[in-house]
């Protein structure tokens, strides 16, 4: 576990960084953003030294090295060499944002329902020596696993794509060469998920809490949006409860069925998820880049009310390092923060240094996400499928307002209230959020339609916030009104029933699908023992490839329900049509020149060819057979 190690070191001299740049802030704070910078230095400091150096122990420990000394060097040119420890400690006690009881009694509880989640969805322990997911991560983590596991294997940087070879990796991958960190440096790959995801989430719901009290300046309220937002969902229930009159298996449905839940009900048109269950958990950018957008959003607010530019310039270098962490959370931030900057110019009462200090922010994250944008980005979505005009997102049937009440729930009914009554900051940040959901119901960003609820969810996170601020504010107006808390635990009840009972629906899940066997385990071994780590492999194009997910090789073509979304589903045919052609060879001889025209050193035959592809057996006899246990036999071509 020499990774994690590693890891817990950046943590905590990101902490120190903290301590020196938030040095008016109490301890709970500086631990949030020392967190953010440790997590973000092995992150994303890693890339200069991965191009010259590859993606190596040697990268990792100069980048180590490196980002020890800088903090040294600024510990000896600053005269203040800490913060002030009793200063801190009657801040936190008098106007630190987050007391201790906050953090235990919510930050805490909310984090463990994430870090239970993750437990028993990521490799879980399964019977006959196998490992397992849970419903949420059957399908994308393996995608992830892939990623960290090349990434570390293969030690080329810019990654290539391990699912199509010669084609460059434009996922954001970030918090995947996180894990693959960890997963160099010999933490077995389930830790190597699992340790930098528990860190993120806590981060995460520590990041929220702050940007909501940044927002509505009450704890209380924080205290309300963090619950509303972490828990939520909209009014699915309702259908599962009337279902229920007429059969009475409709509400046990939640817990034993695929995907059939108050958050994730088709049928009825119910396509707004819950953040933990089928954000958080399954999809690590996205965990990844909220984490990011709730500090550039802190970050983007405290510039604007203190006028620090050393906040500006601290906001562009984040905000810079977000493409490859997250593009939408990216997308998102950049949409809000002109919406903020226009309105900010218009009340300015010193245009030329309020201008300065945007172009301080403005030019740094310009010249930190360009380069990444046209060495990753954009090589991806300029395929096609990308960016194109969709309205109404992915409602089908329903009325466009009633398909947002019934989505959104209690926030649809109170948006608009919420707006008009909280303060000129906040209405601006929400005109922001406005913005990105009139953008994301005309234009899809992917080409699968269902993910544009990465830009959804953002303008939701803000409208949650400042609803919860106008709940606080209806309660505090019905003071001396009998049964003002029976209809406060009402409003709670609306809005996290259904996000409660699909959070369930995910823990009874935990650990029910088998992923990859006990024999495929042992030959993910045997391949990362025995083979070219450089090498590329073809098997049977499904997600569940041990070779691909667990031995970290590159597979000539592989993952086929991930390429369309990824903008490669040109290339899909033409890859099918030579796995075809490989497999069904007349002969050894046809194999072999089939899989020299395509560059393909080994060749994968398991129940999943035999079973999905058409396979001459016999021309797998003149092959050089290096693998034969388990069921699965692996050839190497001369």
């Amino acid at each position: 576990m020499f990774g994690v190690l590693i890891y817990i070191l950046f943590l905590i001299i990101g902490f120190l960084y903290a301590n020196m740049y938030f040095k008016e802030k109490d301890v709970l704070f500086q631990a949030w953003a020392g967190g953010l910078i440790g997590t973000l230095a092995l992150m994303w400091g890693i890339i200069p030294f991965a191009f010259i150096f590859g993606f190596s122990i040697a990268a990792h420990l100069i980048l180590l090295v490196v980002f020890l000394g800088v903090y040294i060097l600024l510990f000896y040119l600053r005269k203040q060499k800490i913060g002030d420890i009793k200063a801190n400690i009657h801040y936190a006690k008098t106007k630190a944002p987050m007391t201790g009881l906050i953090f235990l009694c919510l930050i805490i509880p909310v984090s463990i329902i994430m870090w239970v989640l993750l437990t028993n969805h990521v490799m879980a322990p399964y019977e006959g020596g196998g490992v397992s997911s849970g419903q949420s991560t059957y399908g994308d983590l393996a995608m992830h696993m892939g990623i960290i596991t090349s990434v570390a294997e293969r030690g080329v940087f810019p990654p290539s794509h391990n699912l199509l070879a010669g084609h460059r990796l434009g996922y954001p991958f970030l918090i995947d060469t996180l894990s693959s960190s960890l997963f160099l440096f010999g933490t077995p790959l389930r830790w190597a998920v699992l340790v930098p995801s528990y860190v993120c989430c806590i981060l995460l719901a520590m990041g929220f809490y702050f940007l909501a009290y940044k927002l509505v300046k009450r704890r209380s309220a924080a205290v309300l949006a963090t619950v509303l937002f972490f828990i939520g969902g909209g009014f699915g229930f309702a259908y599962f409860f009337e279902g229920a009159k007429s059969d009475h298996t409709a509400f046990t449905k939640i817990f034993n069925d695929y995907y059939h839940t108050p958050t994730n009900y088709n049928e009825e048109n119910i396509r707004w998820a819950n953040p933990i269950c089928d954000m958080i958990v399954p999809q690590r950018t996205t965990m990844a880049g909220w984490t990011y957008l709730m500090f550039t959003l802190w970050l983007l607010l405290d510039s604007v009310e203190t006028r620090k530019r050393s906040r500006f310039i601290l906001l562009g270098v984040v905000a810079g390092c977000m493409p490859m962490i997250h593009t939408h959370s990216f997308l998102g931030l950049a949409i809000i923060s002109v919406v903020v900057f226009a309105a900010d110019m218009i009340m300015s009462k010193d245009k030329k240094q309020d201008f300065i200090n945007w172009l301080c922010y403005g030019g740094i994250t310009v010249v930190m996400a360009l380069p990444q944008l046209f060495i990753w980005t954009f090589n991806q979505a300029g395929s096609e499928g990308f960016v194109k005009f969709a309205p109404f997102w992915v409602n089908v049937d329903d009325p466009n307002f009633w398909f947002w009440i019934k989505n959104w729930g209690i926030a649809a009914l109170f948006v608009v209230p919420a707006f008009l009554n909280t303060g000129k900051r906040n209405k601006i940040v929400m005109l922001g959020a406005a913005l990105i959901f009139v953008i994301a119901e005309l234009i899809l960003f992917q080409p699968l339609a269902y993910d544009n609820n990465k830009l959804f969810f953002v303008a939701y996170m803000i409208s949650i916030i400042v609803i919860s601020e106008y709940f606080l504010v209806l309660f505090d107006k019905l003071k001396g009104v009998k049964g003002r808390y029976f209809l406060a635990v009402l409003i709670i009840i609306a809005g996290t029933l259904s996000g409660a009972l699909t959070i369930g629906r995910e823990y009874y899940s935990g650990g029910m699908y088998q992923t990859f066997s006990k024999a495929d385990l042992e030959y993910a071994e045997f391949v990362k023992d025995n083979t070219d780590n450089r090498a590329t492999f073809a098997a049977y194009y499904n997600h569940l490839n041990p070779t691909a997910v667990l031995a970290g090789r590159q597979m000539y073509f592989g993952g086929e329900m991930w390429m369309g979304s990824h903008g490669y589903g040109s290339l899909v045919s033409d890859r099918k049509r030579v796995i075809s052609e490989l497999y069904g060879a007349s002969d050894s001889n046809e194999l072999k020149e089939v899989a020299r025209e395509n560059d393909i050193d080994y060749v994968v035959l398991s129940n999943n060819e035999l079973g999905n592809l058409s396979v001459n057996q016999a021309a797998f006899n003149g092959l050089d057979k290096i693998y034969d246990q388990g069921g699965i036999r692996l050839y190497k071509v001369d």
